[in-house]
């Protein structure tokens, strides 16, 4: 999925380390080119920056 495609409440995957982390995004923000994402996960809540094409895997 594109980052410009993303809805609040989508959930992502990452593999970190061998483990299977979720991220549930709580807000997207296009700012220019670029969308500001806030996720949300076990370790706390964090927000990033994407180009909008960068794909994500989100379930």
């Amino acid at each position: 999925m594109k980052i410009k495609e993303l809805k609040q409440g989508d959930l992502i995957t990452q593999r970190i380390d061998n483990l299977i982390v979720s991220f549930k995004v709580l807000s997207i923000k296009q700012i220019g080119r670029r969308f500001q994402v806030t996720f949300s996960s076990a370790s706390g809540i964090e927000t990033a920056s994407y180009q909008g094409d960068a794909l994500i895997t989100a379930i």
